[in-house]
């Protein structure tokens, strides 16, 4: 039994570090969103800076 839980310790540390690894490697895409027209914008235009503005309903 001992050994049973050394391996689904293992297994699990093993599927957790793939996991983290592949969530931080990859291609980088830009980060684009759609203005009020529904155009989209990239935030990482340098000639074009961009100003964002986060509302939330705060009561």
């Amino acid at each position: 039994m001992d050994r049973y839980k050394k391996t689904f310790l293992f297994s699990i540390i093993i599927a957790l570090a793939a996991f983290i690894l592949s969530a931080c490697g990859g291609e980088e895409e830009d980060m684009t969103l759609q203005n009020e027209n529904w155009d989209d914008i990239n935030l990482a235009d340098k000639d074009n800076p961009t100003i964002l503005f986060h509302f939330t309903g705060v009561n």
